[in-house]
C-alpha cells in the first residue's frame, strides 16, 4: 500500500510539472533574447540621420503616449502630419470608419499608449524618430484619479498598487524562468513611478536607481521630448512646434500643417487633491519627479540646439521585421477622428 501511495505521489508530481511546463511561455529565441529590455545605459546617439530618413518619407515615427500627460495633443499633431486632408466632404460615420491616405513625403507613424517602451528599439530601429510628451507626475496622477473615480482616493490608490505589484511579480517570475525581461509589458494605469517603468521597459515595484538610470538613457535618445506645462503659453507652444517641425518636416506648401491646440487633459469629475493626498502621490513618485525634471532639461536643450546635416546610407536598416517592437495605433487609422473639421474640407 505504501509503495502504491509513493507511486501515486510521484505520478501526481509529474503531472503537475507537465501542466506547469505546458502553461509556461515558449523560450525566447536568440534574437528575442537580444531584443529584450536590458536595464542598461544606452549611449546618447546622434539623431540627425533618423530625422533625415523621415524627411524623405522613409524610416519610422514612433510616439509614446503617456496616460493623462497630454498624449492626445501628440496624437492630433501626428494625425495632421501623416494624414492627407480629405478632398471631399463625407459624413462623420464615413470619416470614422475609413482609413486615411498618407501625405507625400511622410513616414509611417504609430502611437503606443498601452505598452511600455522597449529601449532596445533605439538600437534595432535607428532610422526611427521617437517622440513623447510628459506632465508633472503629481498632476498626472491627480488627473487620472478624477477621471477614473474622483471620490474614494485610498481605495483607488490601493487597487492600482495591487495591480502594479502583480505586474511586477509576473515580470520577475518571467525573468527567473527565461533569464530575460519580457519583450513588452502592458502598463495602462500606474500611480507609482509610471514614467520610469515605461521608459526602462520593465514593470517593477518598487523602482530602483538601476531602473531610473535606464529610463534616463532611453528618454535622452528620444528626438522630441515635450512637457505639457510648457504648452500653457504662446511662446511655449511656438518652441514646441519648432521642435516637432524640425523632426517631422513638411513641404512649405503642405495644406493644413499640423499644430498644437491646447485642450483640457482631465475628464470626468472635477476636484482638487488635499495636501495629504498630494504628499502621498509625491512619496510614490520620487523617481518620476526626477525623470520629469530631466525631461524639462532635455526639452530646453533641444530647443536651443542647432541641427547638423546628415546623409543617411540606409534608412530601412533593421535586423528582422518580426522583431519590430514599435507597435501601436497607425496614425492613418485616426485621421477622421483627430483631424480638425476645417482640414477635412480642404481639397
Amino acid at each position: 500500500a505504501a509503495s502504491r501511495c509513493r507511486g501515486a505521489a510521484i505520478m501526481l508530481s509529474w503531472l503537475v510539472l507537465l501542466a506547469l511546463a505546458e502553461a509556461a511561455p515558449p523560450p525566447y529565441t536568440r534574437m528575442e533574447r537580444e531584443a529584450a529590455p536590458q536595464l542598461t545605459i544606452i549611449p546618447r546617439r546622434q539623431r540627425q540621420c533618423a530625422q533625415a530618413c523621415v524627411r524623405k518619407g522613409d524610416g519610422y515615427v514612433y510616439a509614446q503616449h503617456l496616460r493623462k500627460a497630454g498624449g492626445t495633443l501628440l496624437r492630433q499633431y501626428l494625425a495632421r502630419y501623416r494624414c492627407k486632408p480629405f478632398d471631399t466632404i463625407v459624413s462623420k460615420r464615413q470619416r470614422l470608419v475609413q482609413r486615411g491616405v498618407p501625405r507625400a513625403h511622410t513616414a509611417h507613424t504609430v502611437i503606443q499608449g498601452e505598452n511600455a517602451f522597449n529601449p532596445q528599439s533605439i538600437l534595432m530601429r535607428p532610422s526611427t524618430v521617437y517622440v513623447t510628451i510628459l506632465r508633472d507626475p503629481i498632476s498626472r496622477v491627480a488627473s487620472s484619479f478624477f477621471a477614473d473615480d474622483g471620490v474614494h482616493f485610498e481605495n483607488w490608490l490601493e487597487g492600482i498598487q495591487r495591480a502594479s505589484q502583480e505586474r511586477s511579480k509576473d515580470a520577475t517570475a518571467f525573468h527567473s524562468s527565461q533569464r530575460v525581461w519580457p519583450l513588452s509589458v502592458k502598463i495602462h494605469e500606474e500611480v507609482a513611478n509610471y514614467y520610469v517603468q515605461v521608459f526602462s521597459g520593465v514593470a517593477a515595484h518598487p523602482i530602483t536607481q538601476k531602473h531610473f538610470d535606464a529610463a534616463v538613457s532611453t528618454l535622452s535618445n528620444f528626438d522630441v521630448v515635450l512637457v505639457l506645462e510648457h504648452l500653457s503659453t504662446p511662446d511655449g507652444r511656438k518652441e514646441a512646434m519648432s521642435l516637432l517641425e524640425r523632426a517631422l518636416p513638411l513641404p512649405s506648401i503642405a495644406r493644413c500643417p499640423p499644430s498644437i491646440r491646447p485642450r483640457p487633459v482631465n475628464s470626468g469629475r472635477k476636484g482638487v487633491l488635499t495636501e495629504g493626498q498630494r504628499r502621498r502621490i509625491a512619496d510614490l513618485n520620487v523617481y518620476d519627479v526626477k525623470l520629469y525634471e530631466h525631461a524639462v532639461t532635455l526639452m530646453n536643450a533641444r530647443i536651443a540646439s542647432v541641427d547638423m546635416e546628415c546623409a543617411p546610407r540606409n534608412c530601412s536598416a533593421a535586423p528582422d521585421d518580426s522583431l519590430n517592437l514599435l507597435h501601436g495605433e497607425d496614425a492613418l487609422d485616426s485621421c477622421g477622428r483627430l483631424i480638425p473639421r476645417k482640414c477635412r474640407r480642404d481639397a
